[in-house]
């Protein structure tokens, strides 16, 4: 596997990742819709980093990203008592393998490699979120030793338990 971070010419790779993310999630309510706004931020350095991992066909199979602006995380934060304006937070989110790719550990390995970008940029707390029942998130959270925090509710309906990762 070749991994990297994601620039524009990837647009199409993730977009298609999304789309096959979306359609076979086999619980719908385990991803929140993509807004607008964040889309629109995919590639802009000083909103997002995706790392995506590509096979040996150059096919995008696995991807996660960093959030640095607080449209992210704001609420999350918020749940955790955290002061978004004293303290430097990021969100690991966007969370991604192809269903041929699962259980290889691409996910644990992108987000480990984004945790030390987020500590090169100078990030004091790093956040994640992933629905209750979706194991694999929550196993690969825990395998990089993240703290589970609180399980709530977020953008209205969306239940999540709520990690801090390692520092």
């Amino acid at each position: 596997m070749n991994i990297r971070v994601l620039d524009k010419n990837d647009k199409a790779s993730l977009e298609q990742l999304i789309y096959t993310i979306e359609n076979a999630l086999p619980v719908p309510e385990w991803w929140i819709p993509i807004d607008d706004i964040e889309r629109s931020h995919f590639f802009d350095a000083d909103w997002t980093c995706f790392l995506g991992a590509f096979n040996d066909d150059n096919e995008l199979v696995a991807a996660s990203a960093l959030f640095f602006n607080e449209h992210e995380f704001a609420e999350e934060a918020e749940k955790l008592g955290l002061d978004i304006r004293s303290t430097n937070v990021a969100e690991v989110g966007r969370c991604m393998v192809h269903p041929d790719f699962r259980g290889h550990n691409l996910m644990c390995e992108l987000n480990k490699r984004l945790c030390s970008i987020a500590r090169n940029r100078g990030i004091d707390t790093i956040l994640a979120v992933a629905h209750p029942d979706n194991v694999a998130s929550n196993s690969s959270f825990r395998r990089l030793g993240a703290e589970l925090k609180a399980t709530a509710t977020v953008f209205g309906s969306y239940q999540r338990n709520m990690y801090i990762l390692p520092w």
